[in-house]
């Protein structure tokens, strides 16, 4: 599917596949970790092309260049990662070509997101909007913890649990994390800035998807391989 981009921009895609995935285990690079006969950052990559993205840089770890390579067979430029994932998304924004203005900022561990996903987080990012994710509204009970104890249940109304990719213009994405700055999620990086009234506009947020897990730990491989099951035999 080919996604309906904002009027005039040129979209482009840094996939943060730079982290060990020690938590998964497996003795490789997460997003080198199978799935269905596939990788994850395969998978990621071709959502993202079904999503209409032509430009896609890959960061991986520094060591894994060669291995990343023969896996992806020159559908994406290689950038070795940074000491963390925003040093990582850096690196991604710095190998983008020039011509790139609209970034989609994705996780290779949520290799499932659907592209019709993908495409509504970018369609999204237009007039006053300079962040959009896709996100599920909670349906777990919260509750806050001290150690061992629970302390207070939580109002979940008006939370959601904020997916991949993120999508910025690329000067946002760029100005907000020049300085250095280091987040796990890249709309926080927006967030601070806006909430310090040195930034301007508003991040919103498009229905997302159960299919985009995030791969983390084992059990997530029974889920992930169920998905590839589902999807290689819908073709």
């Amino acid at each position: 599917m080919t996604a309906a981009h904002p009027a005039g921009a040129q979209v482009g895609a840094v996939v943060v596949a730079a982290g060990r995935g020690e938590r998964l285990g497996g003795g490789v690079p997460k997003a080198l970790v199978e799935v269905g006969g596939r990788t994850l950052v395969a998978r990621a990559v071709d959502g993202l092309r079904r999503a209409g993205v032509a430009t896609i840089v890959v960061v991986h770890p520094p060591s894994e260049a060669d291995a990343f390579a023969a896996v992806l067979h020159d559908t994406s430029i290689l950038a070795p990662g940074g000491e963390d994932r925003s040093a990582s998304v850096r690196a991604g924004l710095d190998a983008l070509p020039p011509d790139v203005t609209l970034v989609a900022v994705h996780d290779a561990a949520r290799a499932f997101t659907p592209p019709e996903v993908i495409a509504a987080a970018i369609r999204a990012v237009t007039g006053d909007v300079v962040a959009a994710a896709p996100a599920l509204p909670v349906a777990d009970t919260l509750k806050r913890v001290d150690g061992d104890d629970v302390v207070a249940t939580l109002d979940r109304a008006g939370v959601v649990a904020v997916q991949t990719p993120q999508v910025f213009p690329r000067a946002v994405i760029r100005a907000v994390g020049v300085a250095g700055a280091s987040a796990t999620d890249d709309l926080g990086l927006v967030e601070a800035r806006l909430a310090a009234g040195e930034l301007d506009g508003r991040v919103v947020w498009v229905p997302g998807s159960p299919r985009a897990l995030k791969v983390t730990y084992p059990d997530d491989l029974v889920i992930a391989e169920a998905l590839a099951r589902g999807e290689a035999s819908a073709t």
